[in-house]
């Protein structure tokens, strides 16, 4: 499985193990550029199952698909990961939960959201590559994904999602945006998407927008099921939980299907 962590060491282990026959046997350049396909390869796997000058970044299902542009970093420029705090972890489960009760008009098959280790894994596979971009470009097909950025200081994590949740001031349900963009606050609120982990990391010289950033810290939320597909609407309105997925057994919390168990 993708994201299991036994799985996700021995890949890490192949890879290096391999760099290491290449530098025996090619030219050092041709061998460097070999060692970087392969630590790239080992971070293009599909998940288990998406303040200050804060600037989100989100694509269509078009978009998606589509190969992004990598900027390789220096030694110098490492970036410093950043561990997500079990706190932060409830802080971003709660923020997305009670965005997603209290949509207008309510939602009938809003599902509650729980926290998945492979999504935050894979989250933090492509938030190291310090990239203002989507990706990687096989994992959009199975996943939703949401950026932000900042350069300034924040108190909470959730105000590096805050700007997500403004866009449902431009959001008119079923499917009609008036702003720039509308997407990201759609993932949240996409009722068969129930699973997501997140991961932060700390970058330098980080391009963005075509200027270069000395410091930023980057936010990466991956989602599962992928929601903003083309043509359909992030949930079905009408009374909350009346229309659930029949494995729910009809158990309902804070306007959501969720789980017989109460959620924590």
């Amino acid at each position: 499985m993708a994201g299991d962590l036994s799985s996700w060491k021995q890949l890490e282990m192949s890879a290096d193990s391999a760099a290491t026959l290449l530098l025996l046997f090619v030219s050092p350049r041709m061998a460097a550029a070999c060692v970087q396909l392969l630590l790239a390869a080992s971070l293009w796997l599909p998940p288990l199952s998406e303040a200050a000058a804060v600037a989100p970044l989100n694509v269509s299902r078009a978009a998606a698909e589509t190969p992004s542009d990598l900027w390789m970093l220096s030694a110098a420029e490492t970036p410093r990961r950043r561990e997500v705090s079990s706190r932060e972890i409830n802080a971003l489960l709660d923020y997305h939960n009670r965005v997603r009760s209290q949509v207008f008009p309510p939602a009938a098959n809003m599902e509650f959201m729980l926290w998945d280790e492979g999504l935050a894994k894979s989250a933090d596979s492509w938030a190291s590559q310090c990239v203002w971009d989507h990706g990687p470009t096989q994992a959009m097909r199975y996943m939703g994904q949401n950026l932000s950025i900042t350069t300034g200081r924040y108190q909470s994590i959730t105000d590096l999602v805050r700007s997500w949740y403004e866009e449902r001031h431009h959001f008119s349900y079923p499917n009609r945006c008036s702003g720039a963009v509308c997407s990201h606050y759609t993932q949240m609120v996409w009722a068969s998407t129930k699973k997501v982990g997140c991961a932060v990391r700390n970058c330098s010289n980080m391009k963005v927008f075509g200027s270069t950033w000395k410091e930023a810290t980057l936010l990466v939320c991956n989602y599962s099921v992928k929601g903003n597909w083309v043509g359909e609407v992030p949930y079905k309105r009408g009374k909350p939980c009346s229309v659930c997925p029949s494995s729910y057994g009809g158990s309902c919390w804070r306007n959501q299907c969720s789980p017989k168990t109460t959620p924590r």
